[in-house]
């Protein structure tokens, strides 16, 4: 059983599972519960974000019957950066069989970055290797060669923000297992295997955040956090209806849309504005022009991002949209009309079982997405074997090893 967790700026999430011996998740525990002590990805009370965490591994506990100690933990937030590196070692004698122990090498040179002094790596994932110059081989291991290369994407953050999130898990009394990009637990709560082969991105639009990844050759490629999601939205809201964010959320969940063309001028909606004590109405038309602004700009910063991956021209997939913020009505649309990078969906987690209802939900795909992580590539792990540190550890979404032979 593997246990993950998923730190958002508006929800904590607690998962236990297994496999289920088809390549799925079997749901062992699940927990929810507001957490408000993260802000775009990075905790700013630290006893919020234990509270919440304790909760939620507590409720988890109860449902399970075992003791939890160890969690995978999701990190994102604009701290959070990606790179992809490149190395090679000779394999001496020429031509013979390449072992684990050139593959670990390879990997670790490709990990010689210079950093600042704030910054240290979070994940290594091998995307590609190549044999004299052959490339796109996933399972090097047993293959004959001279010379191997690797490219491998590399997930680095600020110190100070990655310490406090141990700490908080240590104040839960637990302690981190293993730290996954988010955008990378989103990809893999969503997409399918062919859509990360042929080319994809991904855009989780949360709370606080909105996290982008372009997947490609079965891997991820490139990644970014935007600091404008749903909760910006409801500001927005607030602030130019004078309510509170309270009702603000309420309107947006219950009348919201992102395309004013789909609401008729006689549309009205109610509203609690500040000091007032009855209900005022509100053509509908202003609220959803009001949410329609923020969700352009953000569909605008997106593509920038794209733009910036250089991988405009190489996603067949299209674009999938998940996290809460994409189930406002039209959100697709909108998309669709500024990216012009072919289909845009919704992605939605596919779990079954007795928890299915709250997990196949698009807010829930980084949470699934880590649980597949950690339940399916627990066997692709490629650490020095005295290491007892989460860093030093290298996981692939493909094995690295090829197969079992480890």
């Amino acid at each position: 059983m593997v246990t993950v967790l998923d730190l958002g700026s508006t929800k904590a999430v607690c998962l236990a599972a297994e496999p289920d011996g088809a390549g799925g998740l079997e749901v062992r525990g699940l927990a929810v519960a507001d957490c408000k002590g993260l802000r775009r990805g990075i905790v700013n009370d630290l006893e919020e974000t234990a509270s919440a965490i304790e909760t939620v591994v507590r409720r988890v506990q109860k449902e399970t019957g075992e003791e939890i100690q160890g969690l995978v933990v999701s990190i994102g937030g604009t701290h959070v950066e990606g790179i992809n590196a490149q190395g090679f070692v000779p394999i001496y004698p020429k031509s013979r069989a390449i072992q684990r122990e050139d593959v670990l090498q390879v990997i670790n040179h490709s990990r010689q970055l210079m950093l600042q002094p704030d910054r240290e790596q979070i994940q290594a994932m091998p995307r590609e290797f190549r044999i004299d110059g052959q490339r796109g081989i996933k399972h090097p291991i047993g293959m004959n060669g001279s010379k191997l290369e690797v490219v491998t994407y590399i997930v680095t953050g600020q110190t100070t923000h990655i310490q406090n999130i141990e700490k908080a898990v240590g104040m839960a009394g637990k302690r981190i297992e293993h730290m996954v990009l988010q955008p990378l637990g989103s990809g893999l709560g969503v997409l399918t295997e062919e859509e990360m082969e042929l080319g994809v991105a991904v855009v989780d639009i949360g709370g606080g955040t909105t996290d982008v990844g372009v997947f490609s050759g079965g891997s991820i490629a490139y990644s970014a956090t935007i600091p404008v999601a749903g909760l910006l939205v409801t500001s927005d809201l607030s602030k130019l209806l004078k309510t509170t964010p309270e009702e603000a959320e309420r309107l947006k969940l219950e009348c919201g849309n992102t395309n004013p063309k789909a609401v008729s001028d006689t549309e009205s909606v109610s509203v609690m504005q500040l000091g007032q004590t009855q209900l005022r109405p509100l053509q509908r038309r202003v609220l959803v022009e009001i949410i329609e602004s923020r969700m352009r700009e953000l569909a605008m910063m997106v593509k920038q991002q794209i733009e910036k991956s250089g991988m405009v021209g190489m996603l067949p997939g299209g674009i999938v949209l998940t996290g809460g913020g994409s189930l406002l009505p039209g959100a697709d649309k909108l998309f669709s009309d500024i990216l012009k990078l072919g289909r845009v969906r919704i992605g939605e987690p596919s779990i079954q079982g007795p928890h299915s209802s709250t997990l196949n939900q698009a807010g829930m795909a980084t949470v699934v997405g880590l649980a597949q992580f950690a339940v399916q590539f627990a066997d692709d792990e490629l650490a020095p074997a005295e290491s007892g540190n989460w860093k030093e550890r290298i996981r692939t979404i493909w094995s690295a090893l090829g197969g079992k032979q480890a």
